[in-house]
């Protein structure tokens, strides 16, 4: 049988390409390594498959070298490393197993060969293969699929561009008139209300160019930032998900590239002729777009935010720009990051990107108003209570009342989000206050506290004392008790929701 060195040494006399892409020595010496630290000549021979199939394919596209290789790339690598390993399979552990093999290898190149980091790229490969938590790995392109060939075109043609801005102006229009449907419809008002603000009033006096500007920004919001009524889905996942058979394979990567876009708030560093240099205003991390199309006056005091994503076709969308002197920027960040402070009441161990990701909303409010009044207040950083520890027994023992809270909720129109934090209001209180049993005043106490304190009151609508058949002075008796035991205030970080926290800024 021929070892794997053979089959190294063949390939390279085949290959005269491959030693400009990775040395043979390179290759050979790393090999030997794993075989020192016990591995089998098969499993160096799975190793190499990789290796080698890496090699053909920048060789095979004339691409510059591994860095070069985007997420479509590696997809087609897997697809052709399956075809020739018998013992793998397209499944989550085997791709993940070929991901772990590749990190080792660009990890050495790194390290020995001093050659540029290529993991940032195979993470994104990775990533995103997986959609809302779950591996998915896209069916196999074909070599002339328009979409993604054009990751490797160095220039991309007039033609060619139009091409793809018709596809995607047709793509955003699909999305458009599923959103405009009736099922939708308070998902639309409610999202209205989040991103126009309580002084909205129904763009009375904009010009034309506003009122374009602003429905621009209101679909940048609500397709990436917004959190569904059902679902708690972004709508730009719940359409992947829900519509993606009905899509052709560029459709669907157009939108996954749009998937992988974070909400960034960034400054301009330096403007070149082709692309601008910029910085996360919060991070610190550089990066590089495309000249935007908007008038950005003076760099130096030009703040933007919009949705961005570092690897794939689609590198921006949407962008706002602001004009914030140095020290008002400084403010901006400082009352974002006392904010971000505010939302780990809810979850301790969450990072900024988790800040941004549920409220997206706010920080674009607290942004707009900063430069425009240059002050804003912020809800008061107070010692609240510790948080209450979830407790398996008193879940199991109050799982009736919680099937009950859910209903109610949901019938009254609470969002998916805000009846997980009316569950863990209801579960702090029984817990703090010892309760035993629980009776339908104090249900509907706790909804209607629950509300109160996100500045919505549902106290003075009658329906839910109906549903449940509750005499209402007893009910506010039961509130004012609730409010007592767990020291609660009016937009309690606690328990703040998405459009409480938005409406907290105008407070």
């Amino acid at each position: 049988m021929i070892n794997v060195y053979s089959l190294v040494e063949q390939f390279y006399e085949e290959n005269s390409a491959a030693q400009q892409i990775i040395p043979q020595g390179t290759v050979e010496a790393y090999l030997r390594r794993n075989a020192w630290h016990g591995a089998e000549d098969e499993d160096l021979k799975r190793i190499w498959g990789i290796i080698s199939l890496l090699i053909e394919y920048v060789d095979q596209l004339n691409l510059y070298s591994l860095a070069s290789l985007t997420v479509y790339d590696y997809q087609e690598i897997i697809y052709r490393y399956a075809s020739v390993q018998a013992d793998f399979m397209l499944a989550e552990a085997d791709v993940n197993k070929f991901f772990a093999m590749t990190d080792a290898f660009y990890a050495y190149l790194q390290r020995t060969q001093k050659t540029e980091d290529y993991r940032p790229g195979l993470t994104a490969a990775k990533e995103a293969l997986y959609e809302g938590g779950y591996f998915f790995l896209p069916d196999r392109r074909d070599g002339d699929e328009f979409y993604s060939s054009l990751e490797h075109m160095e220039e991309v043609p007039a033609e060619t561009m139009q091409r793809l801005n018709m596809m995607l102006d047709s793509l955003l229009h699909k999305v458009d008139d599923y959103y405009k449907q009736q099922p939708f419809r308070r998902d639309m008002d409610r999202a209205m209300t989040m991103y126009a603000g309580p002084d909205y009033d129904g763009g009375d006096g904009m010009t034309a160019d506003e009122r374009h500007n602003f429905w621009f920004g209101f679909w940048d919001f609500f397709l990436f930032d917004y959190h569904l009524i059902g679902s708690d889905d972004i709508p730009l996942r719940y359409y992947y998900e829900h519509e993606r058979e009905m899509l052709s394979t560029s459709e669907q990567d157009i939108l996954r590239d749009l998937l992988r876009s974070k909400f960034t708030v960034f400054r301009i560093e330096s403007v070149g002729e082709d692309f601008v240099a910029c910085r996360d205003f919060f991070t610190g991390e550089n990066f590089e777009l495309p000249v935007p199309e908007l008038a950005i006056g003076n760099y130096n005091t030009c703040l933007l935010y919009g949705h961005i994503h570092s690897h794939g076709v689609m590198l921006l969308n949407y962008i706002t720009s602001l004009q914030a002197s140095p020290k008002l920027q400084k403010r901006m960040r400082d009352v974002i990051l006392r904010q971000f402070d505010l939302f780990k009441c809810q979850d301790p161990q969450a990072e900024l990107k988790d800040f941004f990701v549920r409220h997206a909303g706010a920080v674009r409010h607290t942004l707009q108003i900063l430069v425009s009044y240059a002050q804003l207040n912020v809800l008061k950083s107070r010692n609240i209570m510790p948080l209450v520890e979830d407790n398996p027994e008193v879940q199991e023992q109050f799982a009736a009342d919680i099937d009950m809270l859910k209903r109610v909720a949901k019938h009254v129109g609470f969002s998916r989000f805000e009846i997980k934090l009316l569950l863990k209001f209801f579960t702090d209180y029984v817990s703090v206050a010892a309760v035993e049993k629980t009776d339908d005043i104090m249900i509907t106490a706790l909804i209607l506290q629950f509300a109160q304190l996100n500045g919505v009151q549902l106290a003075n609508q009658t329906e839910i004392y109906e549903l449940l058949g509750i005499d209402s002075a007893r009910v506010k008796a039961d509130m004012r008790k609730i409010c007592e035991t767990l020291d609660c205030e009016l937009f309690d970080p606690r328990y703040l929701t998405e459009e409480a926290f938005i409406k907290s800024l105008y407070y």
